[in-house]
């Protein structure tokens, strides 16, 4: 029994691994086509978080950050407060900007969010990022961080108390810009 046993098996592992599979073959051949022509007909028209060249600004992040420090408007604080905005935006293939969403915002109620979406959106468009030699739609992520100071105080008295000094019109609250760079964040 043990010697009939054996023989069977030793036959079907023969004719089973000699038969040529070309069933199999072609059905391999079949979905490596399918892939293929898959990987070349790529749907542009997604938003992408993995392109070949990415997203900028037009004339640089250089230009971009002085251009943030000489547009955001600062809102009136009483003591120096480093202020944090990471928002997150779509750069369409145009090199238009849009859905701009503020991710993080601290400390909040200063409107740092709020004004981080004005500024992308009166800056203009960016250079789109390209994938394949082709420019598409991606997600960008754009971490602020500002050093806001208080406005300096004039020496004349609030004539009212003689106590409060009283903020020249003309002064405005100063900062500089701490960060830009994404890769920390």
């Amino acid at each position: 029994m043990r010697i009939v046993f054996t023989v069977i098996l030793f036959l079907s592992i023969v004719f089973g691994f000699g038969q040529e599979n070309t069933a199999l073959k072609e059905d391999a051949k079949l979905i490596k086509e399918n892939a293929t022509e898959e990987n070349s007909k790529t749907e542009y028209n997604q938003i992408f978080t993995s392109v070949d060249v990415h997203a900028q600004p037009t004339f640089g992040m250089n230009s971009f950050r002085q251009y943030i420090a000489s547009s955001f408007r600062l809102p009136e604080v009483d003591t120096t407060t480093i202020g944090r905005v990471i928002t997150k935006f779509t750069v369409c293939e145009d090199g238009s900007i849009c859905d701009i969403q503020v991710v993080n915002e601290s400390p909040a109620g200063l409107g740092l969010g709020e004004e981080t979406k004005r500024i992308l959106n009166v800056y203009g468009n960016w250079k789109p990022a390209f994938l394949n030699n082709k420019a598409v739609n991606s997600y960008y992520t754009l971490p602020i961080a500002i050093e806001i100071t208080p406005a300096e105080i004039s020496e004349p008295m609030n004539n009212e108390n003689n106590s409060t000094p009283i903020k020249d019109k003309n002064e405005k609250n100063s900062f500089h810009i701490l960060s830009t760079d994404f890769s920390s964040y």
